[in-house]
């Protein structure tokens, strides 16, 4: 069955389904929707988390044995499948049609997946998933809608606030659910008393954490290598948050895997960067242009196992320096080959 990702809290109330499938191109948002199963999965007992990457040659013939091993160590596991392309293939799609023929009783399936097309809606695999489990589309938020959307969180949060204050946070952050978001969680913390002015507003938005990771995204799609340590360890020295960098990085990262997607797919550059949601600027188009023809679009997607180790390294689940992962990601992306210690 569908429903919206404000539904599955109240959903997953009443039990949860073997698969759910969670699809979009806002990614903040579907990691968040995502965020919600993982939790639901932990205090069902799943201790037994794995986590697989569809990309290049992957072997879906793991899914079945999967199907068949109970789990030696959890009552429950989640098995989570990331679907960057929206696409499981021909063979992943009847992979995933045979696993839902007999799911196994102590495992959640979890599928996050890129925006999947109308026709590819209406394919086999994702007929049977969403006839067994849960569909879950998430839509951007545009332009026109942020203001609405940045309201709605802040008065979710306890935060008192009206639409003029939510409209000047959407200027601020020029498009940027990440940024919106983190924004959001600062004045949470600025206002214990839920009042929130424009004056608070404008100090909040004018520190320069947000602005830094940025503009580090900016040095590191120019290529300049050797700025991106000394801004790496600025940004670590002046005591931000990991997290609140890589959420940046993150979604830039993310739209640049998007736009060298539709590049291979013989889309034309000017076209591509202007569809963006915001619009890449004008200024930095040139800048996008040369950062997409320094990587092949499997190399750009090959980066979301990186991105996804420093997630895990921050949240304490990767036993690394997070900071460290981050720079080592950031010098390939500029064009450095990164030479594997394993």
């Amino acid at each position: 069955m569908r429903i919206k990702a404000e539904q599955l809290s109240g959903h997953l109330q009443q039990g949860a389904l073997p698969v759910y499938l969670v699809f979009g191109d806002e990614q903040m948002l579907v990691e968040e929707a995502s965020d919600v199963i993982r939790q639901y999965a932990r205090k069902s007992g799943a201790d037994d988390r794995q986590v697989w990457h569809v990309e290049g040659r992957f072997n879906w013939s793991e899914l079945e044995w999967q199907e068949q091993t109970m789990s030696l160590f959890a009552s429950q596991r989640l098995l989570e499948i990331r679907l960057p392309s929206g696409s499981p293939g021909k063979e992943g799609g009847e992979a995933l049609r045979r696993y839902v023929e007999n799911p196994p009783i102590d495992t959640i399936l979890l599928i996050i997946s890129g925006k999947i097309d109308s026709r590819s809606q209406k394919s086999k695999w994702f007929t049977e998933l969403d006839r067994i489990g849960v569909t879950i589309p998430v839509w951007p938020v545009d332009l026109v809608s942020l203001p609405g959307w940045i309201l709605q969180r802040m008065q979710q949060r306890g935060l008192k606030v009206n639409q003029q204050i939510a409209a000047l946070i959407a200027e601020r952050v020029e498009g940027n659910l990440f940024a919106a978001s983190q924004e959001i969680d600062k004045l949470q913390l600025l206002c214990p008393n839920g009042e929130v002015d424009e004056k608070i507003v404008l100090e909040s938005v004018a520190d320069n954490a947000r602005f830094e990771s940025f503009g580090l995204m900016d040095t590191v799609f120019s290529g300049h290598t050797a700025k991106i340590p000394r801004m790496i360890k600025r940004l670590r020295a002046e005591g931000l948050d990991i997290l609140a960098v890589f959420s940046a990085v993150s979604w830039a990262l993310h739209r640049a895997i998007d736009m060298a997607i539709q590049v291979e797919q013989g889309g034309r550059m000017d076209q591509i960067l202007s569809s963006q949601k915001p619009p890449v600027w004008v200024k930095h188009r040139p800048m996008m242009q040369q950062a997409l023809m320094r990587h092949t679009r499997q190399q750009w997607q090959q980066f979301l196992q990186p991105m996804a180790q420093i997630d895990r390294a921050a949240k304490g689940s990767l036993q690394a320096c997070p900071w460290s992962l981050l720079e080592q990601l950031c010098m390939h992306v500029a064009g450095v080959q990164i030479i594997s210690q394993q």
